[in-house]
């Protein structure tokens, strides 16, 4: 009999647990405890590298690591939300565990747990053979998902936490588009601003001396075919900026065009190049039902060039629908030019594990 399961059972909550590389003997556990659906909704072990990029929408920049383990928990989440589990909660666990492979950096495991409310995450160092790493990681995940949902009577993980304000969590529970009333925004600079840079911020200084007013930056918590940001992603992004952030919950320009119509929106080329792509609609068709739509809205672009494949681009190159090139400015690479991305920026700065 367990007495941690019978806990997790006996509560309100229910929830979807995403397992990878080990703590799938919690989810025995949970199994094997009467009353496992009241709780449990499903479980997903993406053990093999392709399944993992598959539920994330791409492959993360290091697999086992706290941004992974955050993004398997919102995934999670979301999974729950979906089957209209209330509460829900996310669970997801990331781990390297001792295998007959050589093996980059300790053997390790991250965990999150995702709610409405907040974003949990935690981290253990397992030492020893195999077996003894996997019994270790059962009752710290235990400890820690526990912990998470305030379901004490068992010893608590050290956890690192968020609580979301009221405004965020109607982001992702999708009773908010944005945190931001529509008419303040006429100038947006969207961007995933992981990390921000000082490009960014030259080119919204740029489109506001261009436009002759105040611009905002938009971070979209959502997007096509990922796991919404948690709560803890979103705090950090939004502390690297001086200025107020606008979220949304809005992944495509046509979703932005709707919310804020007549703004403009200021975009490197390669964004541009995605707007007009025929890949991201399914199809010419529904790509220039799209551009019509943003059009009828009455927003605009204004368009800085990019280093894409070694070669600096810029409007002047692009091949774009008439339509959609006719509310389109350029800004010349005289005015603005800035080949650092934020991409190049985390491959700079992303550390490899710690050795063993």
């Amino acid at each position: 009999m367990s007495e941690r399961a019978r806990l997790l059972h006996d509560s309100p909550w229910q929830g979807v647990l995403h397992l990878t590389g080990g703590g799938t003997g919690m989810l025995s556990e949970l199994l094997g405890e009467a009353g496992a659906s009241r709780t449990l909704i499903e479980a997903r072990i993406p053990y093999a590298e392709g399944s993992l990029e598959t539920l994330l929408g791409g492959r993360p920049d290091q697999a086992c690591s706290a941004p992974t383990a955050r993004a398997l928990a919102m995934a999670a989440f979301q999974r729950a939300l979906h089957h209209g589990a209330r509460p829900a909660f996310g669970f997801g666990v990331t781990a390297s565990l001792a295998t007959d492979r050589p093996k980059r950096g300790p053997c390790r495991a991250h965990l999150a747990v995702q709610t409405l409310g907040h974003t949990a995450q935690t981290q253990i160092a397992l030492r020893g053979e195999r077996a003894a790493q996997e019994s270790a990681l059962v009752k710290f995940a235990w400890q820690t998902l526990l912990g998470a949902l305030d379901l004490g009577s068992v010893p608590q993980a050290p956890i690192d936490q968020v609580a979301a304000p009221l405004e965020w969590q109607a982001l992702i529970s999708g009773e908010r588009r944005s945190t931001s009333a529509n008419e303040a925004a006429k100038l947006i600079l969207p961007g995933s601003f992981n990390p921000l840079h000082d490009g960014h911020e030259r080119m919204m200084a740029v489109a506001e001396a261009r436009l002759g007013q105040a611009g905002v930056f938009e971070l979209s918590v959502e997007n096509p075919d990922k796991p919404l940001l948690d709560y803890i992603e979103i705090e950090k992004r939004q502390s690297h900026f001086d200025r107020p952030l606008l979220l949304t919950r809005l992944p495509t320009f046509r979703d932005k065009a709707d919310e804020f119509p007549g703004a403009t929106f200021a975009v490197g080329i390669d964004t541009l190049l995605r707007i007009a792509d025929p890949r991201y609609y399914g199809g010419a068709a529904q790509r220039d039902a799209a551009v019509a739509a943003m059009l009828d809205a009455g927003v605009s672009f204004l368009v800085f060039g990019r280093l894409i494949d070694g070669t600096f681009q810029n409007l002047s190159h692009a091949i774009l629908p008439e339509a959609l090139r006719g509310v389109c400015t350029e800004v010349s690479e005289d005015e603005f030019r800035a080949d650092l991305s934020s991409t190049d920026l985390r491959r700079r700065t992303t550390p490899d594990p710690p050795a063993a």
